[in-house]
C-alpha cells in the first residue's frame, strides 16, 4: 500500500462501510426477485404440461427449462435495474459511480507495470496496440510512472523470430530510456496464469500496481491514470476496471455482434454493479491489479486427477477475483465505457471456438467452489458463470423434449393453450430485453453516438435477428462439445484468429454440419408428427438449418460500415488511440 493514507482514502473506507449493508440488502433483494421470477416461469410452464399426463419426460422437460432459464432471468433483471439507474437516477448508482468521485487527484504517486501477455500472436498487431497505449500514457505527462512488459509464451518458431525482430526494432526506436522489457518463456506451463505468475515472482515487488492486457487490448492513457489514481486513494481496492468494448470489427459478424454486446453490456453491467458492490465481475484483462495481495493470495491451484477438468486453471479471472476478495480486498467495476478496448472474433467459427474454451475453463472452475474461506458472493460468481454454459445444453434438451410433447398434440392444433403461448412470448421477451433495453437507453440518453435514433432502431432489429440465428448454432455446438468433455475429450488452447477473413463454404460446412443436420432432423420429426407445431420451433430451426450460409455471409467485411449499419460510437468520433492502431495496421497490411 502507499506509505501515506490520504484523507480521501479514509473517506472511501468510511463510504465502503456505509455501502456494505446496502450491498447485502441489494443482493438479497435481487436473489429473491430472480428466484421468484424463475419460479413463476417454471410454474407456468409446469401448468402447461400438466394439461396432459405428467410423466418422467415432462418432469425432465420442466427441469431442463428451469436450468436453461436461470441465466436469462438474471440477465433480464440486471438490465432492468441498470436501465432504470442509467436513465432515471441522476445521483448515480451507489458502488459503481461512487468510484469516480474517489479520484481527487490525477498526479500519480506510485509505479505501475503495464503487462501484456501474448502467445503465438502476430507481433506487429499486439506491439502496435502496446505502443499506442504507451504513447497515450506519455501524453498525460505521467508516462515516467509506468514500465512496459511483453510477457511472451510464443512457441511457433517463425513467430518467435518475428516477435524478437519487432521488439528489437521497437527498443531501438525508443532509445536507451525505453522502460520496455521483453521476456519469453520456453514453455507455456500454467497457461496465461502461469505467465503472469512468473512476472509476479520476477518483478512484482518492484511495483504497486499492474495493468494487465491481452494481445488484443488497447487502453488510453487518461483511463489508465484515472483507474490507478482511484487505486492509490482506496487501499481496499484489489482489482479495478471499467467496461471493455470491442473495436475495429473486421467483419459483418463482428460488427453486429459488438453492437448487440455493447448495448446488452451497458445496462446489464450497471445493474450488476449496483448489487455486487465490492465483489464485481473480473474479466481478466484491461484491469488495474494491486500486486502485493495478488502475488500473495491469488496463485492458481493445480487440480489433481486426469481429464479435461484437471490440471492447470484455464479461465483464471473469477478465481483470482474470489481469492482477492477472500483476502479482504475489493473487486470493483466502473460501469462506464471509457477508453478500454479489445478485439472481436471475426466469424461464427472463431466465436464458437472461444466459447468452447471458456466453457471448459469455467466448468473446471466449479472444482474451486469448495475452497475454504470464500464468501457466498464468490461462490455465486464461480457457479453462475459456469451455469451460463450449462444452460445451453439444457435448452437443447428442453427443445428436443418439447418437440416430443408437441407430437402428442391433437392433429392440426396450432396452440395447445393460451398459457403456453404466454410462457413462450414472456421467455422471448426476457431473452431479448437486455439488448432492447440497451438500445432504448442509448436512444434516450445519447442517440447521436450511434448515428441517431433511426439507425439505432435499424441496428437493434438487425441484431435481434442476428442473435436469434446465432444462438441455436452456439447452443448445439456447445452441447456437442460438452458431450465430448464428458468422455474426456479436452480442447487444445490455441491462439485466436483476430484478422477478418472470408469464410469458405467448405470450411463453414466442415465446422457447422452437425448443427445443420440437427436442424433438418428436428424439422423432419415435427413435420412427420405434427406439422402445425413447426411454427413454435421456427426460430430455433432457422438458426440450425441456416448456420452454414449465416456463417459465410456474416464473415464478409463488405458494405455494413459504408451504410452505417450497427454503427459504433468510435466510428462517429474516432479516438486518437484507435485511429493510431488502425493506421499502423493498415500500413503493415500494405507493406505485406
Amino acid at each position: 500500500m502507499p506509505a501515506e493514507v490520504t484523507d480521501e482514502a479514509a473517506a472511501s473506507v468510511a463510504t465502503t462501510h456505509r455501502l456494505g449493508n446496502a450491498w447485502t440488502a441489494r443482493r438479497y433483494a435481487v436473489f429473491l426477485v430472480v428466484a421468484a421470477t424463475l419460479a413463476a416461469l417454471v410454474a407456468a410452464f409446469s401448468l402447461v404440461l400438466a394439461a396432459g399426463p405428467l410423466g418422467f419426460l415432462q418432469i425432465l422437460n420442466i427441469s431442463a427449462f428451469a436450468l436453461a432459464s436461470a441465466w436469462t432471468v438474471l440477465g433480464f433483471w440486471n438490465s432492468i435495474i441498470g436501465f432504470a439507474l442509467l436513465c432515471f437516477n441522476r445521483g448515480g448508482f451507489g458502488g459503481g459511480r461512487a468510484l469516480g468521485t474517489m479520484v481527487s487527484h490525477m498526479q500519480l504517486r506510485t509505479r505501475t507495470a503495464i503487462a501484456m501477455t501474448v502467445r503465438n500472436e502476430v507481433p506487429l498487431q499486439f506491439i502496435a496496440r502496446l505502443k499506442v497505449t504507451k504513447a497515450s500514457l506519455d501524453e498525460t505527462g505521467q508516462g515516467a510512472c509506468f514500465d512496459y512488459f511483453v510477457l511472451s509464451d510464443t512457441t511457433d518458431p517463425e513467430l518467435i523470430d518475428e516477435e524478437e525482430r519487432a521488439i528489437g526494432a521497437w527498443l531501438a526506436a525508443a532509445g536507451p530510456d525505453h522502460r520496455i522489457v521483453y521476456r519469453r518463456r520456453s514453455s507455456n506451463e500454467g497457461f496465461k496464469p502461469g505467465n503472469v505468475r512468473d512476472f509476479c515472482k520476477r518483478w512484482g515487488s518492484d511495483y504497486e500496481f499492474m495493468v494487465l492486457l491481452d494481445a488484443d487490448s488497447l487502453m488510453d492513457g487518461r483511463t489508465i491514470v484515472r483507474l490507478v489514481c482511484a487505486m492509490e486513494e482506496n487501499p481496499q481496492l484489489g482489482i479495478l476496471q471499467s467496461l471493455i468494448v470491442g473495436i475495429l470489427p473486421p467483419s459483418l459478424f463482428a460488427r453486429i455482434f459488438e453492437f448487440g454486446h455493447r448495448h446488452g453490456l451497458r445496462c446489464g453491467a450497471a445493474g450488476a454493479v449496483w448489487w455486487q458492490g465490492d465483489r464485481c465481475q473480473f474479466w481478466g484483462h484491461n484491469a488495474v491489479i494491486r500486486l502485493a495481495p495478488f502475488s500473495q493470495y491469488c496463485e492458481m491451484p493445480y487440480l489433481p486427477g486426469k481429464g479435461p477438468f484437471s490440471g492447470h486453471i484455464i479461465c483464471h479471472d473469477q478465481i483470482e477475483a474470489s481469492f482477492m476478495h477472500r483476502a479482504g480486498y475489493q473487486v470493483r467495476v466502473l460501469a462506464e465505457e471509457t477508453g478500454s478496448y479489445e478485439g472481436v472474433p471475426p466469424t461464427l467459427l472463431e466465436f464458437a471456438h472461444r466459447n468452447h474454451r471458456w466453457c471448459q475453463g469455467n466448468l473446471k472452475n466449479l472444482r474451486v467452489m469448495a475452497a475454504p474461506g470464500l464468501a457466498a458472493i464468490d461462490r455465486f460468481h464461480l457457479g453462475v458463470v459456469a451455469q451460463r454454459f450449462i444452460s445451453w445444453p439444457a435448452f437443447v434438451v428442453f427443445v428436443l423434449l418439447s418437440a416430443i410433447c408437441a407430437a402428442t398434440w391433437p392433429a392440426g392444433v396450432l396452440f395447445p393453450s393460451s398459457a403456453a403461448l404466454g410462457v413462450y412470448l414472456v421467455w422471448l421477451a426476457m431473452f431479448a430485453a437486455p439488448k432492447l433495453l440497451g438500445v432504448a437507453e442509448a436512444a434516450f440518453r445519447a442517440p447521436r453516438l450511434y448515428g441517431g435514433r433511426l439507425q439505432l432502431a435499424a441496428g437493434g432489429i438487425v441484431e435481434l435477428v442476428f442473435m436469434l440465428l446465432l444462438t441455436p448454432a452456439i447452443m448445439v455446438g456447445a452441447t456437442i462439445f460438452m458431450i465430448g468433455l464428458a468422455f474426456g475429450r479436452a480442447l487444445v488452447w490455441e491462439a485466436q484468429s483476430r484478422d477478418g477473413y472470408r469464410l469458405s463454404w467448405r470450411t463453414a460446412a466442415t465446422g457447422l454440419w452437425p448443427q445443420t443436420l440437427c436442424g433438418l432432423a428436428l424439422a423432419a420429426g415435427l413435420l412427420a408428427t405434427n406439422a402445425a407445431a413447426v411454427g413454435w420451433f421456427s426460430p430455433f430451426l432457422a438458426g440450425l438449418i441456416l448456420a452454414i450460409p449465416f456463417a459465410v455471409i456474416t464473415s464478409n467485411a463488405g458494405w455494413a460500415k459504408d451504410v452505417g449499419l450497427c454503427r459504433l460510437p468510435e466510428e462517429m468520433t474516432v479516438p486518437p488511440e484507435i485511429q493510431a492502431v488502425a493506421d499502423t495496421l493498415r500500413r503493415s497490411d500494405g507493406a505485406a
